[in-house]
């Protein structure tokens, strides 16, 4: 049998991989700490899980509009108000089935064969493979640990022609942490405006995970002009520990919208219609419990960055924002293990899930082989232990 010539487009998902090979050494007895999942480590909590049980009981079983009930929506459009500065109306917004969804549904409406994306690197392992199953051409723009993985106007504009369709800003931003400036933000719209055809996919995501007092700013907040340009993407996973529930959304024009329906409508259809109801308390819910969850996350984002700096041939750049530390570890590169010399990311992840029995998730993933990332989504007792393991594993390298 011949699988689709497409296929060969799309490579295995490096965190679904380094989960398996974790799972694998469990099985196998091992003690296994895993950095590599990206999702928290704390429940749902009750009152989000009461309302969907709520919705079951009340028979919300049924099919829903491919776009989601209208209560969430609604829901969604007050929430984006209030804590994006943007307003958008019902027909302005897509529930999907998770947010990898809204970016696939958004990318294959929007790019055709032979226009451009332009992806600064390191980002979500999604992005290249699903704009490149589109036909599309990818544009990546290497950043620098040094501006904190962020991409500049400059190099905006370096990078920019007049086949590029859509540029991606991610902030708080996945595998790095970084977040943009205001400034920052307004530069970058700034450029995105002086080319008509161009477009932004703004994943916000993290947009609540956030230390330091650092500030997330929607580019679509910035001017009715920027909204029109922009695709604003947004989920439940993160914020409220929802990874399970698949779902998310995006805000952008009626024309977008309506074609994203289109294209899910000859999918998956609808988001689960109960889990619909879980999201509406969500939004609507109290939200005191986010921060006792960001106080954890900075203990074991303090602890993280002061322990992998601690150990030779490892150096990372503070995270502003999520929940990952993304470590320089190619000084590493060169050094023997016990399964031979260790040459790139993946080598190292496989030394590092082997010898100290840590899952991370090689660099290659996110578009930047020199790193390495670990995600702290779980204890302190187990970042803790983690760092010791590593500490001894690279001491081991010949």
């Amino acid at each position: 049998m011949k699988l689709a010539s497409r296929m060969g487009k799309l490579p295995p998902i490096p965190t679904l991989a380094m989960n398996t090979k974790a799972a694998e050494l469990r099985e196998q007895g091992v003690d296994v700490i895993s950095f590599a999942a990206g999702e928290p480590d704390f429940d749902t909590p009750d009152h989000i899980k009461e309302a969907a049980a709520k919705a079951l009981r009340e028979g919300k079983t049924k099919y829903t509009p491919v776009s989601g009930v209208l209560p969430l929506r609604k829901a969604i459009c007050g929430w984006v108000a209030e804590n994006k500065g943007v307003a958008y109306e019902p027909d302005e917004v897509v529930v999907t089935v998770g947010g990898k969804q809204s970016l696939f549904n958004a990318l294959h409406v929007l790019l055709d064969e032979g226009d451009e994306i332009v992806i600064p690197a390191p980002i979500w392992v999604a992005y290249e493979p699903v704009a490149t199953l589109t036909g599309a051409k990818v544009v990546a723009v290497e950043t620098s640990e040094d501006n904190g993985f962020k991409m500049t106007r400059e190099q905006l504009a370096a990078a920019i022609t007049p086949r590029t369709k859509i540029v991606v800003i991610n902030s708080p931003c996945n595998p790095s942490g970084c977040v943009y400036t205001r400034a920052e933000i307004e530069g970058i719209a700034e450029e995105v405006l002086a080319h008509p055809q161009a477009m932004v996919l703004s994943d916000e995501i993290y947009g609540k995970i956030l230390y330091d007092g650092e500030e997330h700013v929607s580019i679509a907040s910035l001017s009715p002009e920027m909204k029109a340009r922009t695709l604003l993407l947004d989920g439940f996973s993160k914020t409220y520990a929802m990874t399970g529930w698949r779902m998310g959304y995006t805000c952008a024009s009626r024309e977008v919208v309506k074609a994203m329906d289109t294209l899910q409508g000859q999918s998956t259809s609808n988001a689960t219609t109960f889990a619909q109801w879980g999201g509406i308390a969500a939004l609507e819910g109290p939200h005191d419990f986010l921060n006792e969850w960001i106080a954890e996350y900075d203990r074991r984002r303090q602890a993280i960055v002061e322990g992998m700096n601690a150990i030779d041939g490892l150096s990372v750049v503070m995270p502003k924002g999520a929940f990952y530390v993304f470590p320089r570890i190619s000084d590493l590169f060169g050094r023997h293990g016990p399964g031979g010399e260790l040459k790139n990311s993946v080598d190292v992840g496989i030394y590092f899930l082997e010898q100290a029995q840590c899952a991370a998730v090689p660099g290659a993933g996110f578009g930047d082989d020199r790193f390495i990332r670990f995600s702290y989504a779980t204890s302190l007792e187990n970042v803790k232990e983690g760092i010791e393991r590593l500490r001894a594993a690279v001491s081991q390298l010949g």
